[in-house]
């Protein structure tokens, strides 16, 4: 329960709060619609991310997987109650790691980390590329 407020608190708001302050959807309709997109999200796409960071990273114990999750809720809490939006996919990455460190080094798969980190790298530059494109075509278009 905890990460799902977590999640809903800073995550969603990095979703919505664009919305919000354009004026298009009010704060209230803006829970609504992050909390059942969460939720359908969960059930029909989140099948592989969740194979990746629960098993492919590192083996994890359900102990083990009850202090990554702990401790990226605690930590994403923390940069909620400061108003810094943070990637909670980032946080629990960097959780099971920890959990892969305490282990051994050699239980975490670098090759797996090497992926993720590839995406989150390449992710933030893609996104303006693509938002550029879009706007440019709309321009065109409109």
């Amino acid at each position: 329960i905890y990460g799902s407020y977590t999640l809903g608190a800073n995550n969603v708001a990095n979703s919505t709060g664009v919305f919000v302050k354009a004026g298009i959807i009010t704060p209230a309709a803006a829970v609504i619609i992050g909390g059942l997109s969460i939720g359908l999200g969960v059930l029909t796409f989140s099948k592989r991310v969740m194979m990746t960071v629960g098993r492919k990273i590192t083996n994890l114990s359900d102990f083990a997987a009850l202090m990554a999750v702990l401790g990226q809720d605690i930590i994403v809490h923390i940069f909620t109650w400061v108003g810094v939006p943070v990637s909670s996919s980032q946080a629990i990455v960097g959780a099971v790691m920890g959990v892969g460190f305490v282990k051994s080094s050699k239980a975490i798969n670098f090759k797996v980390l090497g992926s993720i980190g590839l995406g989150w790298l390449s992710t933030p530059a893609i996104s303006f590329i693509t938002t550029v494109g879009l706007l440019l075509l709309y321009r065109v278009l409109f």
